[in-house]
């Protein structure tokens, strides 16, 4: 794991939200020597399942791949990857300290826009054949919008999220999005996006320049091998076929084989009676919803959430699918984690009497962890990255190992 005495330098620009793409044009020149044939992300939700399934795609055809996601789960260095690969500890450092070398407006940049570079860096140095990026927050005013070649652009969804920042319609949101299609880009559209918008996103996509948009079918087509780790969603299905026709249309026949592919935080197990997920909003967590009632599940709820976030109706969201509720305050990323009492307070009434509290953290998803006691019983983690990632240091520590071995799990059996 990347040593915290390096990354305190780099995490102290973390927090803020810095939009805006002045500064990394200035900046970007010093790292980028090719315009490598690149996939550009954005989205409300899907875009890590996108990059990660284009990634696997690429590679299974041979391609050397560089990959970008944000944020992590456990560890930074899960932002950077080349061929499915992690960047090394000592590559981070490296790198940073080159970029701090030379870059003039290095003082100015903020977290994202060094990681992203730091990212560049390292692909060009491996000499990498496909870039996949993930769009951090929006995409018009977004860091990795300084890739401004032809490329292949995808937004595999579009609901309300960040609204006091990208605007508090569908169409204001999209527009956003949108951001990142330049002169030449080939535009993909996820099945999941209501049709009536796909339109009118298709005509601002040809006035900015894109040569064509392709709204996708909803699955891929047969022969279709999906992940072995979990069943998918319908909305996780659509991602896979999104990228699939992306990847096709760019590079020529693959096989529709996702059989080796991983998600990670996204209904991923730990065994069979811990899940993991990621969903953050509210158009997320009630595609979540579905699927676990697909799944014929009613697992008990370790959830907590950033203070920005619509956290009344994520938890409507949630609620009819899942037992009892266990709320965390989580102090990731500076002080934008809802503390207990503000979950609580933002509940709905309806389910505020099946919230259980405890003096601490630790002894609330201790709590969480021992319902587990019960064969039967399930436990979903979710409602944001920061709250995946708390639960499995949690789960790394004694309190979490000594759970583990109570139920005979330990993280190995991370699926």
């Amino acid at each position: 794991m990347t040593s915290l005495s390096f990354l305190s330098d780099l995490y102290q620009r973390r927090g803020g939200i810095k939009l805006g793409t002045e500064r990394i044009s200035a900046a970007f020149p010093f790292v980028k020597r090719r315009s490598i044939p690149a996939y550009h992300v954005a989205g409300t939700n899907g875009k890590g399942t996108t990059v990660y399934a284009i990634d696997h795609l690429l590679r299974t055809a041979g391609f050397k791949t560089g990959s970008f996601v944000s944020p992590h789960i456990r560890r930074f260095n899960e932002r950077i990857l080349v061929n499915g690969q992690s960047i090394p500890d000592e590559t981070v450092e490296t790198i940073y300290r080159d970029i701090e070398r030379m870059i003039p407006n290095f003082s100015a940049l903020s977290f994202f826009e060094i990681t992203f570079l730091i990212a560049w860096h390292w692909w060009e140095e491996e000499a990498v054949e496909r870039v996949v990026v993930e769009v951090g927050l929006g995409g018009r005013l977004d860091a990795t919008n300084v890739i401004d070649w032809p490329k292949t652009a995808l937004i595999p969804s579009i609901g309300l999220d960040h609204t006091h920042i990208l605007g508090s319609t569908l169409e204001q949101i999209a527009s956003e999005k949108l951001g990142i299609v330049h002169t030449g880009d080939i535009l993909f559209l996820g099945a999941t996006i209501d049709p009536e918008l796909a339109a009118w996103m298709h005509t601002i996509a040809i006035a900015r320049g894109a040569t064509a948009i392709i709204t996708v079918p909803a699955v891929p087509p047969e022969p279709f091998t999906p992940p072995r780790s979990a069943p998918l969603s319908p909305e996780q299905t659509a991602n896979l076929a999104l990228a699939y026709y992306a990847v096709t249309n760019r590079e020529g026949a693959i096989a529709a084989d996702f059989a080796g592919l991983r998600l990670p935080g996204r209904f991923q197990r730990i065994g069979k009676r811990i899940i993991l997920d990621v969903a953050h909003n509210q158009p997320a967590m009630a595609a979540l919803a579905r699927h676990i009632a697909a799944c014929a599940l009613r697992p008990n709820l370790l959830f907590g959430a950033m203070r920005d976030k619509d956290i009344t109706n994520t938890l409507a969201a949630i609620a009819p699918v899942v037992g009892r509720i266990f709320p965390v305050h989580l102090t990731a990323d500076g002080d934008r984690g809802a503390t207990v009492t503000e979950i609580v307070e933002r509940a709905p009434a309806a389910i505020r009497d099946r919230i259980h509290t405890c003096s601490t953290d630790e002894e609330t998803m201790a709590a969480a962890v021992a319902t587990l006691t019960d064969p039967a019983a399930t436990l979903l983690v979710t409602g944001s990255f920061f709250m995946v990632e708390r639960f499995l240091r949690f789960w790394d520590s004694p309190a979490g190992e000594r759970c583990a071995t109570d139920l005979h799990l330990s993280y190995d059996d991370l699926e």
